[in-house]
């Protein structure tokens, strides 16, 4: 196997891809300025058509000619985070964070340039996940059940993850190739297998299942569940152009025993290089790593953020950090790990006893480091089956080692927020989107440390007059969630307004809660939240 465009640095160089391509196809003309970040797929450009571009992407200027054009495009790639573009007649911007300009032969077809690179982007995936040490036998098997069946294979694991692929994937289709750069299913793929209940036709047999392709430029699958015992392992995928002989049939039935050996390897699998960089990430997570340690991590000198995942609680009430099904939060950290693997190598994952954390770092200058770390959790969220009751909170970014401890525990603090059952809303959020949530459970943590009731002053006679639950407590906590619009409190009760108004007269009443008096307006309203938290309500701050 080819190995010239592999990296001591751990990706592929926009230099080497050239160099690997070779002059009579590709010219560098200007190296760039970016942060040199590895290359996963490519972006097809051409004007007034719309452009997915993103950080990683080799952009193909189809028909950029002028100055004007490239300096739109460039303008677009900066806001992306794409720093490589290929066109065939470049006019080098005269911005400082120029991309690298690859130049291409005038007669080559931009066809043949995105095929090209394409392939050497597989090819060197294949070679960095064989070089891992982890999962070359299962590349071997990949290549064998190929041999079997007559068609290109992928193996992925339970959450859809790509663990092998085999030889021949320029026969497939452009479904498999998003899946092997990406090293995951997407999630649109993925929406779609659910919605055509493959996964339960897959867990329902032992056989080999046929699906029919699904769009014209698409080709059709033959897939098994690789097992252990009654525990899908993971799946092998082959694209096919129609169903399977019998023979080829039986050699899949055959081989899934063997692949399923290899993917509990591959599970359980801690090497001493994997074992001494998670121990050197959660010593850095912990504020115990002096800094030429904490430079082994690689992560450069730019901003860092802290990604802290978990599962959200069940129960209700409970905010401690509960005993958490650790096989599987071992299996979503490996999966995690795959993910960033492919598109962020620029950091190191954790597996906690309660929760699994990301050391994500971004160059030097990067200026929008916490939200391309929400993007990058968004994604794999997105990506990754069964990973829907996972929650990630996102702290930073820390502009040093020495304060990744400092986020950590911010990062903690938001996650517990946003595992409280109480708490509803989108799985992944800033520390600064907790705040509130946070703030509400350190309240009620001190409250709960002191013995101090849940109701005091107004609320307490509030609740002496109907109870802990009565229509009046119920109508102040929704004035007070609308911030004293008597309409939309009604409305959120759906009572009349009039009922409204006399249920307040009311309050003010039974209660002597003066409606003018900001702070005791603010502790009845404290109270109210926290013990919502204490219920685990279904409203809850957020």
């Amino acid at each position: 196997m080819h190995h010239a465009g592999v990296r001591r640095s751990g990706h592929l160089s926009v230099r080497q891809l050239v160099d690997n391509i070779g002059p009579a196809l590709l010219r560098l003309v200007q190296e760039g300025t970016g942060g040199g970040g590895p290359l996963t797929d490519i972006a097809i450009h051409a004007p007034g058509a719309p452009t997915q571009l993103g950080p990683g992407c080799v952009v193909l200027g189809v028909g950029v000619t002028t100055e004007a054009e490239l300096r739109e495009l460039t303008a677009a790639m900066r806001q992306a985070g794409a720093e490589v573009l290929a066109v065939k007649t470049p006019v080098p911007p005269s911005a400082d964070d120029n991309p690298a300009i690859i130049e291409v032969n005038r007669d080559a077809s931009w066809m043949h340039v995105a095929t090209t690179v394409r392939e050497q982007l597989l090819e060197y995936a294949r070679t960095r996940v064989r070089s891992a040490g982890s999962g070359a036998e299962l590349f071997a098997l990949a290549n064998a059940v190929c041999e079997a069946v007559g068609a290109p294979v992928t193996i992925e694991d339970r959450f859809s993850a790509l663990v092998a692929w085999s030889e021949g994937q320029e026969r497939t289709d452009s479904e498999r190739i998003e899946t092997i750069l990406g090293r995951a299913v997407h999630q649109r793929t993925l929406a779609e297998q659910r919605e055509r209940q493959e996964f339960e036709r897959l867990h329902a047999s032992s056989e080999p299942v046929y699906m029919e392709a699904t769009g014209a430029d698409q080709l059709a699958r033959v897939a098994i569940a690789v097992r252990a015992g009654s525990d899908v392992l993971g799946y092998i995928w082959a694209a096919v152009t129609g169903p399977l002989d019998e023979a080829a049939t039986a050699r899949l039935r055959e081989l899934a025993p063997v692949v399923a050996l290899q993917l509990v390897g591959l599970r359980t699998e801690t090497s001493y290089a994997r074992r001494q960089r998670g121990e050197l990430a959660a010593a850095v997570l912990g504020g115990a790593a002096d800094p030429v340690e904490a430079s082994r991590l690689q992560l450069g000198s730019g901003p860092v953020c802290v990604l802290a995942a978990a599962p959200r609680l069940a129960g209700s009430g409970s905010t401690g950090s509960d005993a958490l099904d650790a096989a599987g939060l071992r299996r979503f950290a490996d999966t995690l790990e795959y993910f960033l693997a492919a598109v962020h190598p620029r950091s190191a994952v954790v597996a906690g006893t309660g929760a699994v954390y990301v050391l994500a770092a971004w160059p030097p200058n990067h200026t929008t480091a916490l939200e391309s770390a929400l993007a990058l959790a968004r994604d794999f969220l997105a990506r990754t089956p069964l990973a829907g009751d996972y929650v990630v909170a996102v702290g930073g970014p820390a502009e040093s080692m020495g304060r990744i401890a400092d986020v950590r525990a911010q990062a903690d603090a938001a996650l517990r927020a946003l595992r409280h059952p109480a708490v509803r809303g989108p799985a992944v959020r800033t520390v600064e989107d907790m705040a509130l949530a946070v703030l509400l459970l350190h309240l009620a943590d001190a409250t709960e440390a002191l013995g101090l009731p849940d109701a005091g002053g107004a609320l307490y006679r509030l609740r002496q007059e109907e109870g802990q639950d009565g229509p009046l407590a119920e109508t102040l906590a929704a004035y007070l969630a609308a911030a004293g619009a008597t309409d939309t409190a009604a409305e959120a009760l759906h009572i009349h307004p009039n009922t409204m108004r006399y249920r307040l007269r009311r309050i003010r009443t039974v209660s002597g809660l003066d409606f003018a008096d900001a702070d005791a307006m603010l502790l009845a309203h404290l109270q109210l939240r926290v013990r919502e938290l204490r219920t685990g309500a279904s409203q809850g701050p957020g």
